[in-house]
């Protein structure tokens, strides 16, 4: 067996949010009286980190401070927040890599302590080694907290595949010396995503690439 860990991104990949991310974006951007992206713009523009996106989708940080913007954007999210489901085929996918004796982290910028609630929220924690997060609210990128979990977690670089659903994901993957597969069905658009790796439509293809 090829590979012996499963690094999994959170937001997009295991959990489905692309709908209430774009819609949290919309509203802040109304306020600011901002043009409203469409979902296939989102996608197409979304990147890490966050504060150049923001930038790119007009907010002014100069005018008000990244945390402020991150506050709201928090907040906003969480009043959408309350139908959110994981994507389809995620608790099957992540049963079978367990049971094939596959070690599975997850690494995200969400923060942690809100990741790991989430985690237990879905009833998965069980499936997880370790769930690493963010211990911020700024969405910076997540290659240095990948590279803290290299310090604390039994992985070897050459046996472990990464999973996510962002270009930032193959960066983060590049840098950590993992392999790379990216899930069409998150906040980056696919032709961005086949520039960078191997893309993935539903995530039960992941078995073919990770179970002999």
């Amino acid at each position: 067996m090829k590979y012996k860990n499963i690094v999994w991104d959170w937001n997009g990949t295991l959990l489905n949010d692309l709908e209430v991310g774009v819609t949290t974006l919309n509203d802040m951007l109304g306020r600011r009286k901002l043009p409203l992206l469409t979902c296939r713009q989102y996608k197409d523009k979304f990147g890490f980190p966050v504060a150049d996106f923001y930038r790119e989708v007009g907010f002014d940080l100069k005018q008000e401070s990244l945390h402020d913007v991150s506050v709201d954007f928090v907040e906003t999210y969480n009043r959408y927040a309350e139908k959110l489901e994981l994507n389809e085929q995620v608790y099957e996918v992540l049963e079978t890599i367990q049971g094939a004796k596959i070690k599975q982290y997850v690494l995200s910028a969400l923060r942690e302590d809100l990741l790991e609630q989430m985690v237990h929220d879905f009833d998965i924690a069980v499936r997880f080694d370790r769930v690493c997060g963010s211990d911020n609210i700024y969405a910076e990128g997540k290659i240095e907290r990948g590279l803290r979990m290299l310090e604390k977690c039994p992985v070897c670089s050459a046996e472990t595949l990464m999973v996510g659903d962002t270009v930032h994901d193959a960066e983060v993957a590049c840098a950590l010396g993992f392999d790379c597969i990216l899930f069409a069905g998150g906040h980056n658009s696919e032709w961005r995503l086949a520039e960078k790796a191997p893309v993935i439509h539903q995530m039960k293809e992941l078995l073919e690439k990770v179970i002999p």
